[in-house]
């Protein structure tokens, strides 16, 4: 009788991947770096099995998303449509936007222009230079650089403008950074994007929530192209129970990560993400110079 494949990851090491995919994807801490030290320091293997469990979690850090911003999307989906009538009838742009959450998607939509074409034109050319681990603890440390400009500026200008007083060019501002860090793993999205949004004035506030909105198409459209690699099989990543695990623990963490970030700014605080960040990048090459996981 043939024994079943065992597989290679443990139920605890998804819970982990998951927390750590979870809390990073929304903290300004970078999941993808976060996952790639933890894939390598607990010896998982760089397998298709592994990358469709990759995929699995994003697409459970998208559930929280949906579940956190129901209201928002609701009311952003409804005014865009209604936007698209009056265009279409009056072709006056400035009726069309005259619904602030008509303008949030408008902009949402041209921020994914520059997220798609550096997304998708890069990651052929960047991705295989991080397959090694120590590219990302270098991008850890520009993510803390990112989270202390943010400091600064809830420090210096706490108001700003709302999301409805965007202008174009802050949109393809942040779109363009968004794309940036789909590609570079240890250079946080979500802190990346607030960092731009802040330094383009957008209010404490208005800078994640639109960072946390514009994800919400990018990580769609991510988890859709490669929803052929979550289906192929594969005796190498995690089995049925742990992938349930991974999923659950990722969606739970996600929804608590994204309710942090707005607490957190609130209080006017980024600099405890700064020095994680700095503390993980510094750390990690630190243990990589000393050989450990290797």
């Amino acid at each position: 009788m043939t024994e079943p494949a065992v597989q290679a990851v443990a139920w605890w090491q998804a819970a982990i991947l998951g927390l750590v995919q979870g809390l990073g994807e929304f903290l300004p801490i970078s999941s993808s770096g976060h996952l790639k030290l933890a894939q390598h320091f607990l010896g998982l293997p760089s397998s298709e099995g592994m990358f469709a469990f990759d995929v699995l979690l994003h697409a459970a850090t998208l559930c929280s998303l949906l579940v956190y911003f129901w209201a928002d999307l609701r009311q952003m989906t409804l005014a865009w449509l209604r936007s698209v009538g009056v265009l279409l009838r009056t072709r006056n742009w400035r009726q069309a936007l005259a619904q602030p959450e008509a303008k949030w998607t408008w902009l949402v939509l041209l921020a994914m222009i520059p997220t798609g074409i550096f997304a998708l034109g890069l990651e052929d050319v960047i991705r295989p230079f991080f397959d090694n681990v120590w590219p990302v603890s270098v991008m850890l440390l520009c993510a803390g650089a990112f989270n202390w400009f943010s400091h600064r500026r809830l420090q210096r200008q706490p108001e700003g403008r709302r999301i409805e007083e965007m202008r174009w060019i802050d949109a393809l501002a942040v779109g363009t950074v968004q794309g940036l860090a789909a590609v570079f793993p240890g250079m946080s999205r979500s802190g990346s994007t607030i960092a731009v949004g802040l330094g383009r004035g957008l209010a404490g506030e208005a800078a994640p929530r639109f960072s946390f909105l514009m994800s919400v198409p990018a990580v769609f459209g991510a988890v859709l192209v490669k929803l052929p690699d979550l289906l192929k099989p594969s005796a190498e990543g995690p089995g049925p129970a742990a992938m349930l695990i991974g999923f659950v623990i990722a969606a739970v963490s996600g929804y608590w990560a994204v309710n942090t970030v707005f607490t957190t700014v609130r209080r006017g605080k980024f600099s405890g993400f700064a020095y994680y960040c700095w503390t993980i990048g510094g750390l990690s090459l630190l243990l990589l110079l000393l050989g450990v996981g290797r």
